[in-house]
């Protein structure tokens, strides 16, 4: 996963087994965000690694400072983030966005049309939306503008 968010300037960083991690909004096993670091430990779920990662690849829209725990981001942006961890889970071998759409319904994840895969093939072309409007690159696979 890291192939994904270095290039962005995000990095990666394990915390140890029973140890909490920091920044995270959940707790538990939940991946954590500081600034420009995502902590995670090995049980850490894929999808809350790619959705916290997608939440500090949006931030940029909007600037990136000061973020901890909390992305503070409004539902357009938190709608972008989720459709953003789909496809990030597609990127990653063996995992994939069937995958991430289970895990993202076992988890919780609310959507009108009841799951994830309903939502992201049926509902989601505001997320869409927000992502050509603030965050092209993230679509294309590009480097983000500097």
């Amino acid at each position: 996963m890291n192939a994904l968010f270095s290039p962005h300037g995000l990095t990666l960083i394990e915390v140890p087994a029973d140890d909490p991690i920091p920044g995270s909004y959940w707790g538990d096993e939940e991946a954590g965000l500081i600034d420009d670091r995502l902590y995670l430990r090995a049980d850490t779920p894929i999808h809350s690694v790619l959705h916290e990662g997608g939440h500090w690849l949006c931030a940029q829209a909007r600037g990136r400072r000061h973020l901890h725990t909390d992305a503070a981001s409004d539902d357009a942006e938190e709608n972008a983030v989720c459709y953003l961890q789909i496809l990030l889970a597609d990127r990653i071998t063996g995992f994939g966005r069937r995958r991430a759409w289970a895990d993202m319904d076992a988890w919780g994840y609310s959507f009108r049309l009841g799951s994830a895969q309903a939502w992201f093939e049926q509902d989601a072309d505001d997320a869409l939306a927000w992502l050509q409007t603030h965050a092209a690159h993230l679509l294309d696979g590009t480097s983000p503008p500097t």
